[in-house]
């Protein structure tokens, strides 16, 4: 198995096992990154399923990079529930018609939106990529656009 579906299924268990996924969150909450991997580690040379776990327990590369890929994922997460709640609060309190959209295709025949995605559905959509596709990332320009809509939705 190469390092990187290694990475893949290890950060996986994390993420169907919620003792250990609470532990980890924990040490990363109060900066113990080092105590995160620890655990990571010793639930790999101490449980028995799935049975490749106890092959990659010494792999102290592999427990970090986990982590790492791990913390930066829960991090963004976060950062973009705390954005789907401002955007929220906005519009509780000055409307929903005062949301604006990503997005907007015109009909070609009488100028008249035929779509529409909005910003909250975009943040929405980034929170559902983010827990459920691990191979999914936000880009240089999402990165930009999370900023823009920070300030926007004050």
């Amino acid at each position: 198995m190469s390092t990187d579906i290694q990475r893949d299924e290890l950060l996986k268990v994390v993420y169907t096992t919620p003792i250990l996924k609470d532990q980890i969150d924990e040490y990363l909450e109060d900066g113990w990154k080092i105590n995160a991997i620890k655990e990571l580690k010793l639930y790999c040379e101490t449980t028995s399923y799935p049975a490749w776990l106890k092959d990659v327990s010494h792999k102290l590369r592999l427990m970090k990079d986990v982590i790492d890929k791990y913390d930066v994922r829960r991090t963004i997460y976060e950062k973009l529930n705390k954005l789907h709640t401002r955007i929220e609060i906005y519009c509780n309190k000055h409307g929903y018609d005062k949301m604006g959209n990503y997005k907007e295709v015109k009909s070609k025949k009488d100028s008249s939106y035929t779509w529409k995605y909005s910003d909250y559905e975009l943040v929405e959509d980034h929170i559902g990529f983010i827990v459920n596709d691990s191979q999914w990332s936000p880009n240089h320009t999402n990165y930009k656009e999370y900023n823009k809509l920070w300030r926007k939705y004050k």
